[in-house]
C-alpha cells in the first residue's frame, strides 16, 4: 500500500507475488470488442511483452509461449525484462496494440491536506529508485514502492504519468494487460490511458498470487488468438474455467472504453 500522506502518497506495494486471477464481473463502458487488434500506420501488429518481474519471479516459458502465440497471430512481437521495463518504455506504450505487462502493481489510501480520503494505485517499473526521481514524486507522475516480501525500492508510476507523458494515441481497439495486483484498485491508470486512446484493459482489483496470474493470462490469450475469443468473452470463460485465486478469491475485469 502507499504509505499515508498529507501531500504525497508513497507506494508501497501490495505485491505481485500475489498477482492475477479473473473475474465474472465484468465492467465495460460500450459493448463492442476485437478478439484481435487491428491497429493502424505504424503500430499494426506491434505488440509488447514486459516483464520486469523476470529476475525475482521467471517463468521464461510462459514469456516464449505468448510470444509464440503473437507471432503466429501475425504480430511483430517485443519483449523488455527487468530494469528495461522503465519511464521511457511507459512512455511509448502507444507504440503497440497488445500490451502485457506482468508487473507489480500497489495501492495507497491517503489524506490529503484539507482532510479528504483518497485512493491511488500505480504500476511499478524496474528501476531502481533513485533520488534523481523526485521531481516526479513532487508533481504526483511517480514515486518511490517497495513489493512485499522485498528490501528494494523502485520507481513506480501513477496515473499521473501516463497523462503527462505518454506520447502519441493508442491505435483503434488497442488492449493492455495488466498481470499485477490492484490494476483496478482505482480506474485511474485505466481511464487515464483511456484518453490516450486505449480500448481496452485487464486487470484486478485486488492482490492475486503468482501461479494463478500466469496460468490465467496463458488461457486468456490463447482463447483470443487460437480460439478466436473476443477479450470479453475470454475473461468470461477463464473466470469461469479456472475460478477465482484460490487465496485472494479475485476475480479478473475487463474494461472496454468506447
Amino acid at each position: 500500500m502507499f504509505k499515508k500522506s498529507k501531500k504525497q502518497a508513497t507506494l508501497v506495494v501490495i505485491a505481485l507475488i500475489l498477482t492475477v486471477i479473473f473475474a465474472a464481473a465484468i465492467f465495460y463502458f460500450s459493448f463492442e470488442t476485437s478478439s484481435q487488434s487491428s491497429a493502424e500506420g505504424n503500430v499494426k501488429f506491434r505488440a509488447l511483452v514486459a516483464d520486469s518481474l523476470m529476475e525475482d519471479y521467471p517463468n521464461p516459458e510462459l514469456i516464449n509461449y505468448i510470444v509464440s502465440v503473437l507471432e503466429k497471430a501475425g504480430f511483430q512481437v517485443d519483449v523488455v525484462t527487468g530494469p528495461n521495463v522503465n519511464l521511457t518504455l511507459y512512455s511509448k506504450l502507444t507504440e503497440y496494440s497488445v500490451i502485457i505487462l506482468r508487473v507489480h502493481g500497489g495501492k495507497a489510501v491517503y489524506e490529503t491536506s484539507w482532510g479528504e480520503v483518497r485512493k491511488i494505485n500505480g504500476l511499478f517499473t524496474g528501476v531502481l529508485w533513485e533520488d534523481k526521481y523526485s521531481y516526479l514524486k513532487r508533481t504526483w507522475l511517480a514515486t518511490d514502492a517497495v513489493p512485499y516480501g522485498s528490501n528494494k525500492t523502485y520507481l513506480a508510476v501513477l496515473p499521473g504519468f501516463f497523462l503527462e507523458k505518454l506520447s502519441g494515441k493508442f491505435s483503434k481497439d488497442a488492449v493492455m494487460i495488466v498481470a499485477s495486483c490492484y490494476s483496478l484498485y482505482t480506474y485511474d491508470v485505466a481511464d487515464a490511458l483511456a484518453r490516450k486512446g486505449l480500448k481496452t484493459f485487464i486487470g484486478w482489483e485486488g492482490p492475486v498470487t503468482l501461479n494463478h496470474m500466469d496460468n490465467v493470462v496463458k488461457e486468456l490469450i490463447e482463447k483470443v488468438f487460437l480460439e478466436n475469443k473476443s477479450w470479453e468473452q475470454a475473461v468470461i470463460e477463464v473466470n469461469k474455467e479456472l475460478g477465482p485465486d484460490p487465496l485472494h478469491k479475485e476475480y479478473l475485469k475487463i474494461v472496454i472504453y468506447k
